[in-house]
């Protein structure tokens, strides 16, 4: 009665959640991985779920949102983790506050050391047949110019200002649904939504979609109707 509803530990795989902007079978596809929250004892285990993951996804680019790691030990892991994930396409990423309670530094040198691509305060453009996709991070003061204009974020507050800000997507987590869902209204999760107002699945506003993932891992491995996921996005 309860399966499916009430996870508790890591063991499920996870789940991949579709998000479409564009409906084209030769749509541009970005996963959206967040909340990794490497740590030991578990990450072995949490490296496995998202490489099966990215790789049911066929991505051609890998955006990962923040909450890498929640401790200095696992950075080589991370760096190994990147290596694998660039087997699949670009890996891109920025940092969440677990990050900087590691140090920023440190993670992102762990991600550039594994061919991937800090953006945190820039923009990278893909060029992806005759179009542009333009993926720019949460502290960037550049404005995107692509076709198509993604926002990589963590926490999901930024929507405030990112959907007045030209872009087609912005993503972020960092709130992981709270963990426990009773009902979803008007495209938010509660009763989570009662205190962080910006916990929703999906949110469109004008040409603006808001997409906030309920992540990849907890530090509190216990969920009701709310499961683990990355995003998959046509754009």
């Amino acid at each position: 009665m309860l399966a499916g509803l009430l996870e508790i530990g890591s063991q499920a795989p996870l789940e991949i959640r579709e998000e479409r902007l564009a409906s084209s079978p030769a749509a541009c596809r970005l996963v959206y991985v967040s909340d990794i929250h490497l740590r030991k004892g578990r990450t072995s285990q949490i490296i496995s779920q998202i490489r099966a993951a990215v790789s049911r996804c066929d991505p051609h680019a890998i955006l990962l949102g923040g909450d890498l790691v929640d401790h200095f030990s696992e950075l080589e892991r991370l760096h190994s983790l990147v290596i694998q994930l660039s087997n699949y396409g670009p890996v891109l990423a920025i940092g969440g506050n677990h990050d900087s309670q590691v140090g920023t530094s440190l993670v992102s040198a762990a991600i550039e050391r594994g061919g991937g691509t800090w953006i945190h305060q820039t923009c990278v453009d893909l060029q992806y047949g005759s179009r542009v996709i333009s993926v720019c991070g949460p502290e960037t003061i550049q404005q995107p110019a692509g076709d198509v204009r993604v926002l990589c974020a963590h926490n999901p507050r930024i929507w405030k200002t990112s959907r007045h800000a030209g872009y087609d997507l912005v993503l972020a987590g960092h709130l992981h649904g709270c963990q426990f869902v009773a009902f979803e209204y008007r495209d938010r999760l509660f009763p989570g939504a009662v205190f962080y107002p910006y916990n929703y699945l999906s949110h469109q506003a004008g040409k603006t979609r808001l997409v906030v993932s309920r992540g990849v891992s907890d530090l509190v491995p216990i969920r009701w109707r709310c499961p683990r996921e990355v995003v998959l996005c046509y754009v």
